[in-house]
């Protein structure tokens, strides 16, 4: 497996990316490929870059690549989580993949984990291009943020439009975390947001571009955001949820399969697994089943 750090356009972005060229590539072939997509608040180099080496082991080429405002892509200000340019970054990750010598432009799919599981839905829907898509713990950001109720919800937007004012007369940007310092987690801490801080602040998975903070005024976009509007559009291009038992999120797993179109979808159960166990520590019990989806699909 080969590793290629490359860039592509996404609107007026430059997308970083890393894209993986499996061993057993031979000079003229055209193979299937799959693009990667990482979690909220992740980058390419944590369980994206994972799934993406472990399937070109597999013999995909694979590209995994930080939205826009994250990590090494462009966007200011820093870690806006822009949920509808994720769609975009994902067209214009297709497009890319298309153009490459080594890829079967008729043969390209998609994985997301967690809000990039959600996001892979969201892109796919109207994108006819993806021709299988995946995700791993996947997440609607956008109704996941509505389940913090209207009194919440209403401060952090209230706080968001302040935020804007203030950037525009300071340019100090206000960010809130994504999940609790270490410090801050006790025994009453929900179990994805324990794990999360156990993955992402320590050497466990912590990356320095991933630095646990989002600007409040993602939460106006993320408010009315739904990954699954368009769900049923993805039918019957197939589709395969891949979820833990023991995951807080695997209702949005579950919602999916309720609300996609009537063929070619799998909810695919990983008994014993949290949320946060797909990203690492389990990936092993979910590979097998990636990679038959994939060679069988694509």
């Amino acid at each position: 497996m080969t590793r290629t750090a490359i860039t592509f356009p996404s609107q007026n972005f430059n997308i970083a990316g890393h894209l993986y060229i499996p061993d057993s590539y031979k000079g003229g072939q055209k193979v299937p490929a799959v693009i990667v997509l990482h979690p909220y608040g992740g980058v390419k180099e944590q369980t994206a870059g994972t799934y993406a080496q472990e399937l070109s082991k597999n013999g995909f080429v694979t590209l995994a690549f930080d939205r826009r405002y994250q990590g090494e892509s462009e966007g200011t200000p820093r870690q806006v989580e822009d949920a509808f340019g994720a769609g975009e970054d994902i067209r214009s990750a297709v497009t890319f993949l298309s153009l490459q010598d080594q890829v079967d432009p008729a043969r390209i799919g998609i994985l997301g984990v967690c809000a990039g599981g959600g996001y892979v839905i969201f892109g796919a829907s109207t994108d006819r291009r993806i021709k299988a898509v995946a995700g791993v713990s996947a997440v609607d950001l956008g109704a996941f943020i509505r389940t913090l109720g209207k009194p919440t919800l209403d401060g952090i937007l209230d706080q968001a439009g302040q935020a804007r004012i203030d950037y525009a007369k300071t340019g100090e940007v206000k960010y809130l975390p994504i999940v609790p310092e270490l410090k801050d987690v006790t025994p009453q801490t929900p179990n994805l947001m324990a794990e999360g801080a156990e993955y992402y602040l320590t050497p466990r998975g912590g990356h320095p571009n991933s630095i646990n903070r989002t600007a409040i005024w993602s939460y106006n976009q993320l408010a009315i955001y739904d990954s699954y509007a368009q769900i049923d559009q993805i039918s019957p291009r197939p589709m395969l949820l891949i979820a833990g038992s023991k995951a807080d999120t695997l209702c949005w797993s579950e919602k999916a399969m309720k609300e996609a179109g009537p063929e070619n979808k799998e909810l695919y159960i990983i008994e014993g697994s949290t949320h946060i166990d797909l990203y690492d520590r389990h990936v092993s019990k979910v590979l097998p089943k990636l990679v038959e989806f994939f060679k069988q699909k694509l």
